[in-house]
């Protein structure tokens, strides 16, 4: 086994005797999302569904493997700054009027101290509506062939601990118009 391979399989199996971490701060996003009372208060809660994820080890191999090649330094030590996705979560809404709901919300949880981001949100949509939406609330916008759009809010907690991070992302369930 070369050197190189032996030090990728050594991340990994760093990334897995530290899953436990990753788990703590997925659940306290997915709380965040499936228990703020503005994003989920009856009759017509504002998050249609959430879905979360860990990244799969296999997978973290192949994309760390990529990311040698392409000349990135990836170890234990900035694993999980070097790595943006290893806890993933996708949210869903309905009407294109609830997204400034969820983006003011996300913003008082920075504001409050809570979480930072570790880049500034960023929206990827096809429509110029949603984009002129996205430039009001002063996102950074990438106009996107394929009928897709989100936005991509990378955060982690906010203290100086080397901290997992958690790519958010926040996307219409293609229903565009308002209710």
């Amino acid at each position: 086994m070369s050197e190189q391979v032996y030090e990728i399989d050594s991340i990994v199996e760093f990334y897995k005797d530290n899953q436990h971490r990753l788990v703590q701060f997925q659940a306290s996003v997915e709380t965040f999302f499936s228990k703020h009372p503005k994003l989920t208060e009856k009759p017509f809660p504002i998050i249609h569904s959430i879905k979360t994820r860990l990244k799969d080890p296999d997978h973290l191999k192949d994309k760390i493997e990529r990311k040698t090649r392409d000349g990135v330094q990836i170890s234990k030590d900035n694993l999980f700054g070097k790595i943006t996705d290893l806890i993933g979560i996708r949210v869903l809404h309905l009407y294109q009027d609830q997204f400034p709901i969820i983006h003011t919300e996300i913003l008082k949880y920075i504001e409050q101290g809570d979480w930072t981001f570790v880049e500034e949100p960023k929206a990827m949509t096809w429509d110029p509506e949603s984009k002129q939406m996205y430039d009001d609330l002063k996102i950074t916008t990438e106009v996107r062939p394929t009928f897709y759009t989100s936005v991509h809010y990378l955060i982690k907690p906010n203290n100086n601990n080397p901290n997992p991070i958690c790519c958010a992302r926040i996307g219409q369930n293609r229903k565009k118009n308002s209710r």
